[in-house]
């Protein structure tokens, strides 16, 4: 049967384009793993792997070309990420995403909402693989216009992000801010940091909390 759905659906690598793999064994060497738990503004970090090219090529063909194999890949990152946070037996076995937005202008061109969809597909491999139960809430909203990231130094990126994160709060369900349950804040990756610390700043001013952060990918300059 797995022949017959390879000859009808043939799969190759989404980096090098070997056949019967949707990541050869090659190409996902050169991922580098990270371990251990970080810290950006006072709140814990994990991530999957570091920022590299092969890393970058899947970000952009899940985040712009809305490619299923590779925001597999990611979300695969993100749970790997989840299972590190969870150090206690006793946590609790419900647990709340909240996506880092983009635009509306970013998400109406796309046609999807990247980060939405990255945490609802690791929401629903932990729940398929754990008892754990997961929330994925798109809390945050951009209020107003920002521009292109990429060609931004880490000073411009903070200037630029500054302020443009609120609270949805029609989004937000009433027992969300009483619920004991782990909150992180979902990003695909992490550059600056720059983002991550607008969503943690929009977050605690309106009384939410994150217990961390998780993202599919870092780069070590956020860090140095």
């Amino acid at each position: 049967m797995n022949s017959l759905l390879q000859l009808l659906f043939p799969t190759a690598c989404l980096l090098c384009a070997l056949p019967d793999s949707a990541l050869c064994s090659l190409c996902e060497s050169k991922i580098s793993r990270v371990t251990g738990r970080r810290e950006i503004a006072g709140t814990p970090l994990w991530a999957g792997a570091y920022y590299g090219d092969e890393l970058a090529q899947l970000i952009l063909l899940a985040k712009e070309e809305n490619d299923q194999p590779a925001r597999n890949y990611l979300a695969g990152l993100l749970v790997e990420t989840f299972m590190s946070t969870k150090t206690n037996p006793s946590q609790s076995p419900v647990a709340t995403f909240i996506p880092i937005p983009s635009s509306p202008l970013a998400n109406r061109k796309r046609g999807f909402r990247h980060s939405y969809l990255l945490a609802r597909r690791a929401a629903a491999l932990i729940e398929r693989s754990s008892s754990q139960t997961v929330a994925v809430i798109e809390a945050l909203g951009v209020n107003r216009k920002i521009a292109d990231q990429s060609n931004l130094n880490r000073a411009e990126r903070t200037r630029n992000i500054s302020g443009a994160y609120s609270v949805v709060s029609r989004h937000i369900p009433r027992s969300f801010l009483l619920a004991p349950e782990p909150i992180f804040l979902i990003d695909d990756l992490v550059t600056s940091g720059s983002s991550i610390r607008e969503g943690l700043r929009a977050l605690q001013e309106h009384g939410i909390a994150p217990s961390g952060v998780l993202a599919a990918g870092v780069s070590p300059r956020v860090f140095s």
